[in-house]
Order: structure tokens, then C-alpha cells, then sequence
């Protein structure tokens, strides 16, 4: 053969031969029955995977290549935290990532891609810029001779770094004044009560050993707050208060607290989602770290006159607003009414300097790119998959609860709901009821041995934990709605080397905490994951009954995300009893 041909039949070839072939795919040896030999990881140990039928070998090495070689996670990450960015449950930024959610997956081929409202809150809460600020006031002879009095400048010392509840009342331009200590006996009081009208007053810390007392600190005193209003006009005498209860009258221009540490916490106000803007507190109340604490207070210990000012752009807009999930689907073949849900929640917190990326712009960029990739891939899944973002998250469970309810006919043809919130890290494995665990050994195996991190020296694997009767998870997000109907819900150990306490609720939950190599894993088993649940011969099995005294295993591996001091108790799992204190807002906290 002359060699110009033979030269055009090897391209031709090339041009022909699958994209997986020419990437970076491990691809493992055929066994018997020609299909490709995928390695499990049960209770941290190798194995071949289960011979269960789960799709066919060519689309999962699309998925890998798609995954593994053109992944737009991050493209997708960037978006939510910088064009849009943190996302709170009840404010525009949140219904805008809605409408963009849903967008995306319309452009990327999905079908019945739509916003599913499932609430209103009383009032849209906006947060714009915030800042915060100590000066020092610097007294200076003016040059010109027409005035001897001297001229008051205010010298910068220092930006805070701080935070201020949702749904509160923000300040109409920089509000400036002195800081003056809180009193702590009423011989204090009086010595000070005439200086208080139009000064920030300096609350004491929180005890350095209680964590969740620090969390809980400025909605703690909000609440006191509440009430304290609520008895004066109901008749107390302000006289008959406490010192702590009656410096809420005084006429301050706001109230300092810290955290104690150099992270600061956000959350909302009691009462936030039937509060209408009329009934919004007049108090304005500032958590700043430990550091811009202790030079505030070293400032005034040491006599200087200091003040601070704080700009806090809060804007309220009385609704009802309405709340939604975004929703889409990858239409199943042969099994359309059953269905795998893979999901985020997309609402986050939005303290000054957060932009909502551990908690959770990363789950949501991960959902989003699991569409996309089976999307690329041409996946025919046998059932539907289901992308849902939740939204409420923060605030309860809200979105999901709700959605379980909407959805409770349908709840039997679900054959597991996947809920990636838990930062950064991989997805590096799952508990599992017993009877759960082969079918999910064997539709997260491809992804083993495939994801190498050169920094962690090791490959980014899913193992399968086996949890006895019960599927051993935490009850802090939105998988644990349907356990409590029934449904298998799983949370993803997320292991890796970020620590997800650093940025969770606080001004550092930033995109620049984001992993890549992380998160490429993570999307690309999601992907897989969904699909080969959705071609395998049955649904998952649900849990066994429980048994008495029979507790799940043990596990100090995988993270689970912490729950919020304001966040509800563990969903109840289908025969555990409901939880008490509970209304469609979270805890019911008066």
C-alpha cells in the first residue's frame, strides 16, 4: 500500500476511534463476559465490583473523558459566587441562580428544566455593600487664622471584618459614634445612661469555651431583644428590667458583640419569614471577630478616643416573595416514573465577604455539572435522573420537606436522592443499609482508580461503608427529608484536605477555597453514579426495619456537614418519632 493512503486510513482511524480512547482513562481488562472489569471499594477495601447490569461500558468512558478532560465545574462555581453571588433563601440573588440553574440546563438539552415554588416569605431581604470601621479621632490646629478651634479628623485604625443578621434593620448612610462598654450593674447604668443616645455599645464576649453559645450570640441577643420589646409593650416598666434588657431603650446607635475567634458567624432573625418590614427590629446588632475586638477594646482601656461607624446597606421589600427549587430532567428510556435525584442546596448564607461557595455554590456547581456531562456524553439512562437545586436549606430543610410533601405519590418510584453539601472535598464514599450496599459498590466503581491527586499521593475513591440496618447519616441536610419518608437519602462522605469549618456560615466561605481536583471527581461520580442507578435492574432496596437496640456502625471516616444552632433537629427516620418544637420556619423559637 502506497504510504500516502496508509497514511490517510491511520487518520481516518484515529478520527474514528471513541475521544475516551485517546484520554487519560484507566480503562480495566474485560472479563468474561466482555464487559469491563470495574474495581469497588468496600469498607476502605478493593474488590471487584458487583456483577450487577448498570449500563453499558462505552457511555461510562464517555462520562470519564467528559469528566475527566472537559469539565466545567469551575466555569460553573465562578458564575454563582462572583456574578451572582452569596445566595440567601428570600432575597433577588437567590431568584436570580433560580432563573440561571434553570437555564443552564435548558441550554444543555435537559427537559422539563422549571422553578418549582414551594413558599413565600414575608419579605425580600437584600443585602448590599457593608462596611465597618474603628477611627480614631485626631484633633489638629486649622492653618487659617479666622478660628481657633481646633479641627476633628478621624483616622482610619482598622476595617472589620463582621457580620449582621438577615431580615434586620440596616443603617440609612455611615452611622459614626463613640463605643461605650456595656454597663454591668446598675450603679454603671446610671453613671453612663446619659452618653448612651447615638454611641455603639460594646457587649461582653461570649464565654471562650462554649463554640455553640459564640455561633448562637447575636441571634441569642436578638431574641432577648424580641421578647424584651415584646413585655415593655405588653406593660413592663422599663425600670423593672435588668441593665442588659434596659440599654435596649437607650436611644443607642447599635450594639457590639464578638466571636471571640477571626471568624463571624450569620444567620437570621427570630420570626424571619413572617416578619414584614414594618415589623422589622429597630436594634442593630454587629458580631466582629476576636481580633477587631480586642483592639477595640485595648483602644478604650487605654483611654484613646475612638469610634467606630458602620455602613450597612439592608434593603427590605415587603412580599409575599416567592420560593423555589430549580428542577430538570434526563428523561428515562424504558423506566420514565422511576427516578434518581441528584441535588444541592443553592441558598446560602450572606454575611459581608461571603460569596455562599462551600456552603453550597460547590454541591450546586457539582449538580449542575453532572447534567452537563451526561448531557455531552449522550446518556440514555433506563430511568430518569433528576437534577434538583434546594433552596431553604439554611433555614430548615425547607425546599425539600416541602417538595416531599408535593411529591408524596410519588415518592415509591425514587429510587435514591444524592445530596452533595459538604464543601469542597470529594466525594469520597457513602454508608449504607446492608441490603444497599453492592448496588452502590457497584455503581460508584468506575470512578475508582481514576481520579489521582498528586498532592494527597493517592487516587480520589468512593468507598462504600456498610452501616447495618439503617443508612448511617446525619440528619443536617436535604437527604435527610426523604429518609424520613422512607426514601434512601445519602449524604457524600466528603474527605480531602479542606477544612470546611473555616469558611461554613462565615466571611471566608469564598471561591478561592474551591479545589478543582476535588470537585472534577465529584461531578464525574455524580454523573456516573446517577446512571448506572438508573439502567440497574431494580430500584435501590430500602432500609429494613429497624430492630430495638439495633444501632448503625460506627464510622469516624467522611465529614458531615455541622448543623446550625437555628437549624431544625435530624429529620426522624421512618420509625423514629417526629422531632417537637417544629414549624415550616425550623425551630419554633418565639
Amino acid at each position: 500500500m502506497p504510504r500516502l493512503r496508509l497514511t490517510l486510513l491511520l487518520a481516518t482511524l484515529a478520527l474514528a476511534a471513541p475521544v475516551w480512547a485517546q484520554s487519560t482513562i484507566n480503562i480495566p481488562a474485560k472479563g468474561p463476559d466482555g464487559r469491563l472489569q470495574w474495581t469497588s471499594v468496600i469498607e476502605g477495601k478493593e474488590t471487584p465490583a458487583p456483577a450487577i447490569d448498570m449500563g453499558d461500558d462505552e457511555t461510562i468512558l464517555r462520562l470519564l473523558d467528559e469528566g475527566k478532560n472537559r469539565n466545567q465545574v469551575m466555569q460553573h462555581l465562578r458564575h454563582l459566587t462572583h456574578e451572582i453571588g452569596p445566595r440567601l433563601t428570600g432575597s433577588r440573588r437567590l431568584a436570580t441562580a433560580n432563573e440561571w440553574c434553570r437555564d443552564q440546563y435548558t441550554a444543555w438539552g435537559l427537559t422539563n428544566a422549571h422553578i418549582e415554588e414551594w413558599g413565600t416569605v414575608a419579605t425580600q431581604f437584600n443585602r448590599g455593600p457593608s462596611t465597618g470601621k474603628l477611627l480614631l479621632k485626631v484633633e489638629r490646629r486649622r492653618r487659617d487664622a479666622d478660628s481657633d478651634a481646633p479641627k476633628v479628623e478621624y483616622e482610619t485604625l482598622r476595617e472589620f471584618e463582621f457580620s449582621t443578621m438577615a431580615w434586620t434593620k440596616g443603617t440609612d448612610s455611615p452611622l459614626r459614634g463613640p463605643v461605650i462598654r456595656e454597663p454591668a450593674t446598675e450603679e454603671e447604668y446610671e453613671a453612663i445612661k446619659d452618653t448612651l443616645p447615638g454611641a455603639w455599645v460594646l457587649l461582653r464576649p461570649p464565654s471562650s469555651t462554649a463554640r455553640q453559645g459564640i455561633r448562637r450570640g447575636p441571634r441569642g441577643w436578638l431574641e432577648m431583644a424580641v421578647n424584651t420589646r415584646d413585655k415593655v409593650a405588653e406593660g413592663t416598666s422599663i425600670d423593672e428590667l435588668p441593665v442588659s434588657q434596659k440599654i435596649i431603650f437607650s436611644g443607642a446607635a447599635g450594639f457590639i458583640t464578638t466571636s471571640r475567634d477571626e471568624r463571624v458567624w450569620t444567620s437570621s432573625v427570630p420570626r424571619w419569614r413572617e416578619r414584614k418590614p414594618a415589623d422589622v427590629l429597630p436594634d442593630l446588632h454587629v458580631m466582629i471577630r476576636g481580633s477587631d475586638y480586642d483592639a477595640l477594646n485595648s483602644r478604650l482601656a487605654d483611654g484613646e478616643p475612638v469610634e467606630v461607624e458602620f455602613n450597612l446597606q439592608h434593603e427590605l421589600i415587603e412580599g409575599p416573595i416567592p420560593c423555589a427549587n430549580t428542577i430538570a430532567e434526563i428523561r428515562g428510556t424504558e423506566w420514565p416514573d422511576e427516578v434518581v435525584i441528584i441535588s444541592a442546596h443553592l441558598d446560602s448564607w450572606d454575611g459581608p465577604g461571603s460569596q455562599g461557595c462551600l456552603d453550597n455554590g460547590t454541591g450546586s456547581a457539582v449538580t449542575l455539572e453532572a447534567a452537563r456531562i451526561l448531557m455531552a456524553a449522550n446518556a440514555k439512562p433506563k430511568r430518569t435522573i433528576r437534577f434538583i437545586n434546594w433552596t431553604g436549606e439554611e433555614q430548615g430543610l425547607l425546599g425539600s420537606r416541602a417538595y416531599v410533601k408535593m411529591h408524596k405519590d410519588s415518592l415509591d418510584k425514587i429510587s435514591a436522592v444524592f445530596v452533595d453539601d459538604g464543601g469542597t472535598n470529594t466525594q469520597g464514599g457513602l454508608p449504607a443499609a446492608s441490603n444497599m450496599v453492592e448496588m452502590l459498590a457497584a455503581a460508584t466503581a468506575p470512578t475508582n482508580n481514576q481520579f489521582y491527586s498528586e498532592t494527597d499521593g493517592r487516587y480520589l475513591n468512593v468507598n462504600i461503608r456498610d452501616t447495618g440496618r439503617r443508612i448511617g447519616s446525619h440528619g443536617s441536610s436535604d437527604h435527610a427529608s426523604f429518609n424520613a419518608v422512607g426514601v434512601p437519602g445519602f449524604f457524600w462522605d466528603e474527605i480531602g484536605r479542606s477544612e470546611y469549618t473555616f469558611g461554613w456560615h462565615t466571611q471566608n466561605d469564598k471561591f478561592e477555597q474551591a479545589i478543582e481536583e476535588y470537585l472534577v471527581q465529584s461531578s464525574t461520580n455524580s454523573a456516573i453514579t446517577a446512571y448506572r442507578l438508573a439502567c440497574a435492574p431494580t430500584l435501590l432496596p430500602r432500609e429494613l426495619p429497624a430492630e430495638k437496640k439495633d444501632e448503625p456502625k460506627a464510622s469516624d471516616e467522611g465529614s458531615a456537614k455541622p448543623a446550625a444552632d437555628d437549624a431544625p433537629a435530624a429529620a426522624p427516620g421512618p420509625t423514629d418519632p417526629a422531632p417537637t418544637g417544629m414549624n415550616d420556619n425550623g425551630p419554633s423559637i418565639r
